[in-house]
């Protein structure tokens, strides 16, 4: 069956005919409605790449999934694949918006399995926002620089080695800024095996709401895997389950058509009424007041 969308998802727009998958797209642009695509930049969106958002002047609020965020002049914002999203308008803000998807970065010469390893997109952990300032600012800003030159530049067989190396450094010097500053809570013994939960959930989440299916999975007691989110998430594991499964509900509520009773057969209720009553629990609304409030 054919979705129509209610929220229009965000492929990533190929500005000047590039045969890779990168785009750098300036805050000018986004005002103007630059960017080739069909829908508001300034309405929730759902994004299918990774993104980055780069605070060169001025302060305002960026939506992501359901939550405001502020920023600040030398914020830098990380947007994962499948995150909804929206612009504020702002014509005060100077900023860059970097699009890439994940085979963009771990191709070439120097391909690694960086996104794997990477923090900075793992939302479920850490705020989406790091702050710079003074020297470390410059860098950056150099480096985007670097980044825009080279894609606004006819290509040439660097072309997209520099920009790949360029964002790489970007990506790690964020990262090493993000460790610097995450709480020893998030350093734990535990990520390694928490990483693994979380893959668990992107799989059978609409299939098993059950603590001891997934520490079934891992081989482990559930008293362990509740240990695990306690530690790192400060939530019963059974929480933050839920916590996952509400927020998937709300992008299908914003993303897709799908009546109700759809979307409590796709997530694994047998009982239209009973998903109505679980959805209500969470938010303190129904799923049709959900759609209308966005």
């Amino acid at each position: 069956m054919k979705v129509k969308k209610h929220i229009p998802g965000f492929d990533l727009p190929n500005l000047h005919n590039k045969a890779f998958e990168f785009a750098i797209v300036s805050n000018r642009e986004i005002l103007d409605h630059n960017i080739p695509t069909n829908h508001d930049p300034f309405r929730p969106h759902r994004i299918h790449f990774y993104a980055i958002l780069f605070i060169l002047e001025g302060n305002g609020k960026h939506f992501i999934d359901f939550k405001s965020y502020d920023y600040q002049k030398g914020s830098v914002i990380f947007i994962a694949k499948d995150q909804v999203q929206a612009f504020q308008k702002n014509d005060d803000r100077e900023a860059y918006f970097l699009l890439f998807t994940e085979n963009f970065i771990e191709r070439g010469s120097l391909s690694s399995n960086l996104m794997q390893e990477l923090s900075l997109y793992n939302y479920h952990l850490y705020s989406p926002v790091i702050n710079l300032e003074g020297d470390g600012m410059n860098i950056f800003k150099s480096l985007v620089n670097r980044i825009k030159k080279e894609y606004d530049a006819p290509d040439d067989n660097l072309t997209e080695e520099i920009i790949q190396s360029s964002l790489k450094i970007f990506l790690g010097l964020s990262e090493r800024k993000r460790k610097k500053n995450q709480s020893t809570l998030s350093v734990s013994k535990y990520q390694i095996e928490f990483n693994q939960f979380q893959n668990l959930l992107n799989k059978y989440l609409f299939i098993s709401r059950q603590v001891q299916f997934y520490a079934n999975e891992m081989n482990m007691s559930s008293k362990k895997l509740n240990r695990i989110t306690q530690e790192l998430m400060g939530k019963p594991v059974k929480t933050y389950i839920n916590d996952s499964l509400i927020l998937e509900i709300k992008r299908l509520l914003m993303n897709t058509s799908l009546s109700i009773k759809e979307i409590s057969y796709k997530i694994g209720f047998e009982d239209p009424t009973n998903f109505v009553k679980y959805f209500k629990k969470y938010t303190e609304l129904t799923p049709i007041d959900f759609r209308k409030k966005y």
